[in-house]
């Protein structure tokens, strides 16, 4: 529970609060507006969830807890990068977006086969249910942090001359 719970943490603070202020020059990206970085960032997580979450079959991770400190790991790169702008271009964003789907949607596989394997079956059923309300509650904190998170992101990058999350227009 506790591997499946970080990674959704990590990965939905990620998508909710932190890849909204992931932002470059538009001069230096394949966008032509401000706002079409963000559902970019949602079409490669989703990707790479998509392959992971499909790749059961053929590739097993057991070790939840190094792919959920992974996934931690993507959140310190993408928030330091949002508030000190270290990262060359947005192409290298697109990389790490891609592998936080990837993990993530690999835990959350894994997770469930790992219970459907090892757990006996009169357990499974309470197993496969605590499981699920661990990804839920990390979803739920997540959306919180997030919140919180976007506003002090881009309120940050605007104190220190970054005003791009400010001109997003909507529609």
């Amino acid at each position: 529970m506790l591997p499946l719970f970080l990674v959704y943490i990590a990965e939905y603070v990620i998508n909710q609060g932190v890849s909204p202020t992931l932002l470059f020059p538009l001069e230096s990206s394949p966008f032509r507006d401000l706002r079409d970085f963000y559902p970019m960032y949602g079409f490669l997580y989703q990707l790479g969830v998509f392959i992971s979450r499909s790749s059961i079959a053929f590739i097993r991770v057991r070790q939840l807890y190094l792919a959920s400190f992974l996934q931690v790991g993507n959140l310190v790169l993408l928030t330091l990068h949002s508030l000190f702008n270290f990262i060359p271009n947005v192409y290298v964003v697109f990389i790490i977006v891609f592998w936080e789907g990837l993990l993530g949607g690999g835990v959350y596989v894994n997770t469930f086969a790992e219970i459907m394997e090892n757990v006996p079956l009169s357990e499974r059923e309470f197993s496969l249910g605590a499981t699920s309300v661990s990804d839920s509650a990390g979803v739920c904190i997540a959306g919180f942090v997030g919140m919180a998170m976007e506003v002090w992101l881009c309120s940050y990058q605007v104190q220190h001359g970054r005003d791009w999350c400010r001109k997003i227009k909507v529609g």
